[in-house]
C-alpha cells in the first residue's frame, strides 16, 4: 500500500501545522531578524529535529506523537514570541506554570479569538491524522539516505559555526574553539521549538526537585538571631508594587501628576537608584527577601527569608497578597503568623489593592509586627487595576480590551491606563500611610516595585516585562521609605543616614538589610548593603537575571 495524492496533501498540511511556532519565530524572533543565513540555519536545525522520528515511526504514529508534544506547548511559545520576540525560556515557562487562576482567566478571557484559533488548529490536525494510513513514510533505502542527510546537515551546521568562532577569535586554541562551538550548538536548541520547551521543562523539574529537597534543611535553619526579651512596638510594612517603573512617579520627576498624595506627604525619602535583580516576579521577589543574589542564588535553597528573620527575633509576621503566588512565596506565607491571599478564584474580579490596607488594619498587632503587602499594582491589564473614577488620564484602554491592544500604535492609550493604575496605587498608599500615621506607636513603610515595564522605549521595541534584553525601564524601580514622627524622634540618626544615601546606587537586595537595620536586628545585616548604614557601598555593576534565564551584567549608566 502506498500513499495516495490525497494522503500526500494531508501529510504536507500536517507538517505545516507542526511548523507553525517555527514559522512564527522566523517572522518574530529578534535574533533571526535581517539575517538570511540565520534563518536558513534555524530551519535546517528545525527540520533535522522534526524529521528524525519520522524515519523510525509509522506516519500516523509519528504525527500523533509529535502533535501531542508540539500542540501542548504551542500557545506558550507563540505567546513568548509575541511578548518577548524570543522562544519561551525557562523563566517564562515557570511564570506561566505558576500563574494563579485569576491571572490565567484574565489572559484567556481577553484572548478568546486566539484560543478559538488554537482549538480549530487542533481539530484540523486530529482530522488529518485520522485520514492518513499508518504506513512507514520512508522505505529502507530512503531511511538510510534520510539519516545520512540529517548527519550531513548537523555536521555542516556545527562545522560552519566552528569556523565562524575560529574566525572571530583567532587566538583561541583548538580545544577552546571546540568547547565554545559545542556549547553554542547546544544552546541553539533552547531557542528552537519544541526542544526549548522539552529542555526547559526538564530544567524546571530539576529545580523543583532541588527546592523540595531543600525544604527539609530549611526547617531547621536559623539565622542565629537572639530573640528579644522585649519587642519594640514599631510597625514595619513592606509594600511590594507590581510592574511599576521608576520614571512614571511624579515624586521621581515624572511630568504627569501620578502621585498627588505622595507629593503632599511629609517624611518620605525616595531613593533614585534602586534596581531589581530580575524582570519577572517569580525571581525578583526571592532576591529581595533573602540574602541571595543572582551571583549567589544557592542561598535561596539554604536560608530563610526576611520575614522569618524578624520572626526569629520575636516579631509577629504577616503576609497579605493580592497578587500571584509561587513556591517561594507560599513557603514564606505558611511560615508567617498570619497570611491571607486574595484572588484565589474566578469570582475574584476587581480585587483592588485597597483590600490589602483593609486586611492589614484588621490584623494589626501592636506588640511589634512586620507586614508584607504584595499588590497587583500595575500589572497588565492596567485598566482593571483601578476603579472607573480613577480614570484621570484619557483616553485610556478599556477593561474589555484584549491582549491584541499591545501594539505600539496604542501606546498612548496603554500609558494613560498605566498611569491611572499608578495614580490609584498612590491613593492606596495614602490610605495606608494615614492609618499608620494615626497609630500611637512608631511606624515605617518601605515601598518597592518587583520590576518595571517597557513601552516601546527604544529601537528594540520592548513591551511589558520579562524581556530578554536589559532595559532601564524594567530594572530601574521606584523605592521609597515613609516614617512616622515617632520613629524619627526615636531614631534621628537613621533618618539622617537614609537622607544622605537616597542617591546611592543599590540593587533590590538592600531591602533585606535595610529593613533589619531599621529594626536593630543587626546580627545578620551587611552594612555595605543597608541604606541605614554610613558604610553602604554604591554599585557600578551587578548581576541580573533576564527573561531568558541568562545571567547578565547590568552597567549603571
Amino acid at each position: 500500500m502506498s500513499f495516495s495524492r490525497k494522503n500526500i496533501i494531508h501529510i504536507t498540511l500536517l507538517f505545516i501545522l507542526l511548523l507553525i511556532p517555527n514559522l512564527c519565530a522566523l517572522v518574530m524572533a529578534i535574533d533571526l531578524e535581517g539575517s538570511l543565513i540565520m534563518k536558513i540555519g534555524y530551519l535546517g536545525m528545525v527540520m533535522v529535529g522534526l524529521l528524525l522520528p519520522a524515519l523510525i515511526l509509522k506516519i500516523r504514529t509519528y504525527f500523533i506523537f509529535e502533535g501531542f508534544l508540539n500542540f501542548l506547548f504551542m500557545p506558550i511559545d507563540i505567546a513568548s514570541l509575541y511578548l518577548n520576540k524570543q522562544s519561551a525560556s525557562k523563566l517564562f515557562l515557570n511564570s506561566i506554570l505558576n500563574t494563579d487562576v485569576l491571572e490565567a482567566f484574565e489572559l484567556l478571557h481577553t484572548m478568546w479569538p486566539i484560543c478559538l484559533a488554537v482549538f480549530l488548529v487542533w481539530g484540523i490536525y486530529i482530522y488529518l491524522c485520522i485520514t492518513i494510513p499508518n504506513l512507514p513514510l520512508f522505505n529502507s533505502k530512503l531511511r538510510c539516505w534520510g539519516f545520512l542527510a540529517i548527519l550531513i546537515t548537523t555536521l555542516a551546521t556545527y562545522g560552519g559555526q566552528t569556523l565562524l568562532i575560529q574566525k572571530i577569535n583567532p587566538t583561541f586554541t583548538f580545544r577552546e574553539v571546540i568547547n565554545q562551538s559545542t556549547e553554542k550548538f547546544g544552546l541553539k536548541f533552547l531557542k528552537i521549538y519544541p526542544y526549548n520547551l522539552y529542555i526547559n521543562t526538564h530544567l524546571l523539574w530539576q529545580d523543583k526537585k532541588a527546592w523540595n529537597q531543600a525544604q527539609d534543611e530549611l526547617s531547621t535553619f536559623s539565622f542565629g538571631i537572639n530573640k528579644r526579651d522585649s519587642i519594640d512596638d514599631t510597625l514595619y510594612i513592606l509594600y511590594i508594587g507590581e510592574a511599576v517603573r521608576y520614571d512614571h512617579l511624579s515624586i521621581n520627576g515624572y511630568e504627569r501628576n501620578t502621585t498627588p498624595y505622595l507629593l503632599q506627604e511629609k517624611n518620605i525619602i525616595s531613593f533614585t537608584s534602586i534596581y531589581t535583580q530580575a524582570n519577572l516576579t517569580n525571581y525578583s521577589i526571592p532576591y529581595m527577601l533573602t540574602r541571595a543574589s543572582v551571583s549567589n542564588s544557592d542561598i535561596l535553597h539554604k536560608e530563610k527569608s526576611l520575614l522569618e528573620a524578624f520572626q526569629e527575633a520575636g516579631y509577629h509576621t504577616a503576609y497579605i497578597s493580592n497578587s500571584s503566588y509561587f513556591p517561594f512565596t507560599m513557603r514564606i506565607m505558611h511560615n508567617c503568623d498570619y497570611h491571607y491571599i486574595f484572588n484565589r478564584g474566578m469570582d475574584a474580579v476587581n480585587n483592588y489593592d485597597i483590600n490589602l490596607v483593609n486586611k492589614a488594619i484588621e490584623h494589626y498587632n501592636s506588640n511589634g509586627q512586620i507586614i508584607l503587602l504584595h499588590s497587583l499594582g500595575s500589572h497588565f491589564k492596567y485598566s482593571i487595576r483601578y476603579p472607573a473614577d480613577f480614570s484621570y488620564f484619557l483616553p485610556a484602554s478599556k477593561p474589555t480590551d484584549g491582549y491584541d491592544i499591545l501594539k505600539e500604535e496604542n501606546k498612548s492609550l496603554l500609558i494613560n491606563s498605566y498611569d491611572n493604575s499608578i495614580r490609584y496605587t498612590d491613593y492606596v498608599l495614602h490610605e495606608l500611610i494615614s492609618w499608620m500615621d494615626a497609630l500611637d506607636n512608631a511606624a515605617v513603610l518601605i515601598y518597592i516595585s518587583d520590576h518595571g515595564e517597557s513601552f516601546w522605549d527604544d529601537e528594540r521595541k520592548l513591551s511589558l516585562h520579562g524581556s530578554y534584553e536589559l532595559s532601564e525601564a524594567e530594572y530601574h524601580v521606584p523605592c521609597f521609605i515613609w516614617y512616622s514622627n515617632e520613629f524619627q524622634q526615636q531614631h534621628p540618626q537613621k533618618i539622617n543616614t537614609l537622607e544622605q544615601n537616597k542617591h546611592i546606587t543599590q540593587n533590590s537586595s538592600t531591602i533585606f538589610h535595610t529593613l533589619l537595620h531599621l529594626a536593630d536586628i543587626v546580627e545578620i545585616v551587611d552594612s555595605t548593603k543597608s541604606l541605614c548604614s554610613t558604610y553602604v557601598q554604591p554599585l557600578d555593576t551587578f548581576q541580573v537575571l533576564s527573561g531568558d534565564g541568562e545571567i547578565k551584567t547590568y552597567i549603571i549608566q
